[in-house]
């Protein structure tokens, strides 16, 4: 056999840059369909961490015959016992912290004195290096699709939650002077009148001193009324507080889903061709649900179902189903 028969023929220039080509072709058409599974599985996540939630909410209720307090913030010097919370009711923290037992966290919840003010309750120094509580990671409140790095590392680590819970369409809804948005009189087209904080439209409240429901309150049905439901900490100062903070304003519907208020004040917003209502600081747009899923978001509803609601749904319906006992049919197909 002649040498010339044994000589390999190499690649020429122009066929290689032909495979790369295809390859980046190839590459270009799979990464689309590789990120669209990840957000799949992201949002399943989000999915289990709400199911885990709503049903904490009814294990507590089963144990309590009450649905665990939004929040319990400001009850100023009055002194009432509501379970453990015991004497002027101030700073004894949100919903989030006072069901921890019923996610499988009750080391944690041991480490919080819910007969003292909670806020910035830190651990031992000889556990977290005395770190915040509220700075503590609990995988069943974080939706992986979100960022989700805790705010001042260290000792003063706070960590943020992305599910919070639904004071409805709750005419406590309000406007910061300091932070105005001018689509707040929009908003409050939704309101059902005379729901302020301590008789709230939705089932929760931060005002948890005063009110906290039964599902015997929930008169519309527990399928058909909003219970929590997904928020993001970047475009929210309550959220920024950290998950244990008594300081949750809740969520209310009159706000859409997914409204945009991730400017950190009104001079980014303003510099970016915005306005107010686009910074986290305006009290109202602030507290409406959001996420990072494309066209809507997680929430789950009182019989611990979670449903994904679509950010375009009809607003009219959409408070429907915010309310608790309004009377007034909803569906969330709509």
């Amino acid at each position: 056999m002649s040498s010339s028969c044994r000589k390999r023929q190499a690649f020429t220039l122009v066929e290689l840059l032909v495979v790369i080509a295809i390859i980046g072709i190839l590459v270009g058409l799979l990464l689309p369909a590789v990120q669209a599974a990840r957000e799949a599985a992201r949002r399943m996540q989000c999915t289990n961490n709400l199911k885990q939630i709503g049903l904490a909410i009814h294990n507590y209720e089963s144990a309590t015959k009450r649905i665990p307090p939004g929040a319990i913030w400001n009850g100023g010097t009055v002194v009432v016992t509501v379970g453990r919370f015991v004497g002027p009711i101030n700073e004894r923290g949100s919903s989030l912290a006072i069901i921890l037992p019923y996610i499988e966290q009750s080391a944690l919840y041991s480490q919080f004195d819910f007969n003292l003010p909670i806020n910035d309750a830190r651990f031992p120094p000889n556990v977290q290096g005395g770190m915040f509580l509220k700075g503590a990671r609990v995988p069943a409140y974080i939706c992986p699709s979100d960022i989700n790095d805790p705010l001042s590392p260290g000792v003063n680590q706070i960590q943020p939650s992305n599910y919070t819970f639904s004071m409805g369409p709750s005419s406590a809804l309000s406007n910061n002077a300091a932070c105005s948005c001018t689509l707040f009189a929009t908003f409050q087209a939704f309101n059902i009148p005379n729901t302020p904080q301590a008789t709230p439209a939705g089932p929760f409240t931060r005002q948890g001193w005063a009110y906290t429901g039964k599902f015997g309150d929930v008169t519309d049905g527990l399928s058909n009324t909003i219970f929590f439901g997904e928020i993001r900490a970047d475009s929210s100062n309550h959220a920024r507080q950290g998950w244990s903070h008594s300081n949750k304003w809740g969520i209310f519907t009159q706000i859409p889903i997914n409204f945009d208020s991730s400017e950190p004040d009104v001079a980014t917003a303003l510099a970016k061709g915005k306005t107010a209502c686009n910074a986290r600081c305006t009290w109202n747009t602030e507290v409406g649900f959001k996420s990072r899923h494309t066209g809507g978001a997680n929430i789950v509803m009182g019989d611990g179902s979670v449903q994904f609601f679509s950010q375009s749904i009809d607003m009219v319906n959409y408070n429907r189903l915010g309310g608790k006992s309004d009377g007034q049919t909803a569906s969330i197909g709509q």
